[in-house]
Order: C-alpha cells, then structure tokens, then sequence
C-alpha cells in the first residue's frame, strides 16, 4: 500500500509539470544562463542547465552573445503569489542559433541580458 501511495504521488507531481516547448534568446555567464522568451519580453527566465551553457558558448562568437533557443522541459518558478524568480529546467534542447532577422520581434527593445543580471564570462 505505502508503495502504490509513493507511485500515485509521484505520477501526479508529473502531470502537474508536464513538458512545454519555448523559444526565446538565450545569453550564458557564469555556468547557468537567462532566457527571454518571444511570447513574454518583460520576464527572464533562468536556465541553469550545465549542457546548454557549453553549447551556447561553443556556437556564440562573442561575450553575451543574444542566440535563439527552442527548448523543452518544464517550469519551476519560486517565490510567493507576490513575486519571486522564473526557473526553466530543460529536458531537450530543440535549437540553439543566431536568430534570423524578424524572429522574435517584441524582443528589439528589450533590455539587454547582460545588464539585468551580474555576470563572469568564462571560455
């Protein structure tokens, strides 16, 4: 009986946080990295994914480089209903490139990456 309550637990903290699919332009620092998604200029979202973070800096050709991404994983926002930190766990990354022109169109105006968060750039 304790085994089946552990499995129904489990199987219903995954459905709660089933996989979605964003795209935005990712900028790595530090071992982790930042995320502004198309669909919500006005938020960053943290990606503190290790393999990522090596792909970005092996396919970015400058220091803070804006690269987009298409990932796959879930949300794991923190904080209380009156704020706290976005959180991105990534399953699969789908793409990592220079982003075409006109892709992402909210995101011309938006503040840069690098200013809004403290950084180190490591090669």
């Amino acid at each position: 009986m304790r085994i089946l309550t552990v499995v129904a637990i489990g199987a219903s903290l995954v459905a709660c946080h089933s996989p979605v699919e964003v795209s935005g332009l990712y900028v790595a620092y530090d071992g982790t990295g930042a995320l502004v998604r198309c669909d919500e200029p006005d938020k960053i979202v943290y990606v503190n994914d290790s393999g990522l973070a090596a792909t970005y800096r092996q396919a970015a050709t400058h220091p803070y480089q804006r690269l987009f991404v298409r990932l796959q994983g879930v949300r794991a926002d923190s904080g209380s209903i009156y704020g706290g930190a976005h959180y991105f766990v990534v399953q699969r990354v789908l793409e990592l490139r220079l982003p075409r022109p006109g892709e992402c169109p909210r995101l011309v105006n938006a503040a840069p990456l690098a200013r809004k968060i403290s950084h180190t750039w490591r090669q």
